[in-house]
């Protein structure tokens, strides 16, 4: 297999040596001004061409080098995949694990309706008047008598997804470190991941070669970069369905991968326009296509990084996505028009791309939605009931309202919000938009401006999705979950706990223990709440469910709940902030004690969902970090899922 690959590379580079010495000696960089870099070029073509020793005299080609850069990044990413593999495989153990997250569609009701029933078993010496002696908590001690049965009446045995932990028991230390912070929402492991890929880059730049002398290296780089900038930067990511995670967790490597072929394009480019300057041939060199169609790609290039800048995202987010597309489009145009050697990889961005767009259409729904305004949490609740299917708990959507209201060009604005319900559910996909911006704060304005007795407004939407979510990572597979959320994060918790809720009745979850920690600036915000908190508390027959909800504000005016409301402690309102690690810690006590009274139970682990603010996010990586490692090995592992709030 080295030998082909050899020859391979040998016929490639004596191929592209050839197609440069063909060519019009203007156009292509380095031998339009140095006759000594076409001689070398073409003995290193003979040498390579014939196998003989002129190949190892004159060194590798640029070609050679860079392919073989590629080919070490294209491995490291294999290797990923690898240790991500049996998660990969544990997902199949179900067909549906696959298809539920992937295009949003509707579903009768009737068909989502069978499954499992629960019924109450009583001992003799136990009655109804029993229970019903303590009048706050007669529903939650019936659940303790309670059973699955079939559709037949027979008692049902659960069938559970497999569980496959994200680091064996020997690595946890090393998983303990990647996952520090040295930055707000930088990790360890990401630090680590960019360096590696910077050292990989830094060989081919200086490798036989002098960036102030001869920038064909540099071009070469760029070519060969630019792939990856595209594939880590899609919504529709190739490489993060391999490694079984969502897009926006590599999303880092995109803007890594592109600050590498910034430096590199403009070292490349202006290395020839100070060459040509030296020598007053600019004007004659830059009219040759090949040459302006190069000037044309570092154009977008340094375009896409001026507009790609956190104040332009979020200031002038639209001048952003426009020059995205333009300049994307461009580029690859400007690839294949400036030098030869550079067409593979422009075919493969091109395909990156085009692969990209063809699925954004194709997961693209037009439908009619209902607006609420929730003044309490600050939101907008956005109900579109024509679309109750094909989504997984943890999952987003990119909303465009295709509304005058939203004023001249609000209508071509779209924004990603987290899924609040569960796929297959009576009142189909509800989305919360929390006014954090112009948009948003339009859109509340819609929901509040109405005019009709229901107090909602109708409008046509355009939904684009489902993106992101929990990956390979299947929530019912853990022994327990615990979710921490801020203000309008609390979305991944109700989708999430309510399809928990489902398996566990159908008998499809390991879950024991299920947690939520909500942080809310007023104590209000649990108004609005508290109906869909019920609900999951009652319907959780078999896995008990503790939400604790905290308030950072003094409440102004009349406290929203009686001094005896909260007389259950499955639901608390508390002042102040939570402690994320006595709040893990108790939730491993609770859990480990439910196991050991099961015969033969294992642990399989705790799952933390985080939603919110990057701080909240980091925040809890760094209360999981703590945790005693004989008592993270206790509950199986502890692993932290966080979704921030951001473009």
């Amino acid at each position: 297999m080295s030998t082909i690959a050899a020859s391979f590379v040998a016929r490639a580079a004596a191929a592209g040596a050839a197609s440069v010495l063909s060519s019009n000696s203007t156009s292509s960089g380095a031998t339009s001004t140095n006759g000594t870099t076409t001689a070398a070029a073409a003995a290193a073509a003979g040498g390579a061409a014939t196998g003989g020793g002129g190949a190892a005299a004159a060194g590798p080609s640029d070609f050679q080098i860079v392919w073989s850069i590629d080919i070490i990044l294209l491995s490291l990413i294999a290797l990923l995949f690898l240790l991500r593999l049996p998660r990969f495989l544990a997902r199949m153990y179900r067909f549906s694990e696959w298809t539920s997250g992937l295009i949003l569609r509707n579903r009768p009701y009737h068909m989502r309706t069978n499954g499992r029933r629960v019924q109450f078993s009583m001992s003799d010496n136990v009655s109804m008047d029993d229970l019903a002696t303590d009048d706050s908590h007669a529903t939650y001690q019936e659940k303790a008598f309670a059973q699955r049965i079939s559709a037949t009446g027979v008692q049902a045995q659960g069938s559970y997804p497999p569980h496959v932990s994200n680091c064996i028991t020997f690595f946890r230390p090393l998983l303990k470190v990647m996952h520090t912070r040295i930055n707000t929402g930088v990790s360890f492991s990401h630090v680590a991941m960019m360096l590696f890929w910077t050292g990989v880059i830094v060989f081919p730049a200086f490798y036989m070669t002098e960036a102030f002398t001869d920038p064909v290296r540099f071009g070469y780089i760029t070519a060969s970069q630019l792939p990856f900038v595209y594939a880590f930067g899609t919504k529709n990511n190739v490489l993060a369905t391999f490694l079984g995670i969502g897009y926006e967790k590599i999303n880092f490597m995109h803007r890594h991968a592109g600050r590498i072929v910034l430096v590199s394009v403009n070292v490349h480019g202006l290395g020839y326009i100070y060459k040509w300057c030296l020598a007053s041939s600019f004007m004659e060199e830059i009219a040759n296509p090949k040459c302006y169609w190069g000037l044309i790609g570092m154009i977008c290039i340094d375009g896409l990084f001026l507009f790609s800048t956190e104040f332009v995202r979020k200031k002038a987010y639209n001048i952003f996505l426009a020059t995205h597309i333009s300049a994307l489009s461009v580029l690859v145009i400007a690839m294949l028009n400036h030098y030869d050697g550079a067409i593979p990889w422009a075919y493969a961005c091109a395909a990156f791309y085009l692969f990209d767009i063809l699925l954004r259409i194709t997961k693209t729904r037009v439908s009619t939605a209902t607006l609420r305004a929730i003044p309490e949490l600050g939101v907008t609740r956005v109900e579109i009931p024509n679309i109750n299917s094909g989504w997984r708990a943890g999952q987003h959507v990119r909303l465009r309202v295709l509304s005058s209201g939203m004023g001249l060009i609000g209508w071509s604005e779209i924004h990603p919000f987290t899924i609040a319900s569960v796929a297959d559910g009576p009142e189909g996909m509800v989305l919360f938009c929390k006014k954090a911006g112009s948009w948003t704060n339009r859109l509340y304005d819609m929901a509040n401006t109405t005019g009709s007795e229901d107090n909602v407004r109708k409008i046509s939407v355009m939904v684009q999705g489902p993106y992101g979510g929990l990956g390979n990572c299947m929530v019912p597979s853990f022994s327990a979950a615990t979710f921490v959320c801020g203000g309008s994060g609390i979305t991944l918790a109700t989708s999430t706990m309510q399809e928990l809720i489902r398996k566990d009745l159908d008998g499809e979850s390991r879950v024991k223990s299920i947690e939520l920690i909500w942080t809310v600036q007023d104590a209000s915000a649990l108004v609005p709440m508290l109906p869909l908190f019920t609900s999951m508390i009652q319907q959780s027959v078999f896995t008990p469910i503790r939400i604790s909800v905290f308030y950072t504000r003094a409440p102004i005016g009349k406290f929203p709940f009686a001094d005896d409301f909260f007389r259950s402690t499955s639901l608390t309102l508390s002042p102040g902030r939570p402690k994320f690690h006595k709040q893990l810690e108790e939730t491993i006590t609770r859990t480990t004690a439910l196991n050991s009274s099961v015969k033969g139970g294992n642990t399989c682990g705790l799952f933390v969902g985080v939603c919110g603010p990057v701080a909240l996010a980091d925040g809890v990586f760094a209360a999981a970090s703590k945790i005693d490692p004989y008592r993270r090995d206790q509950i199986g592992g502890v692993e932290v899922h966080a979704e921030t709030f951001g473009w």
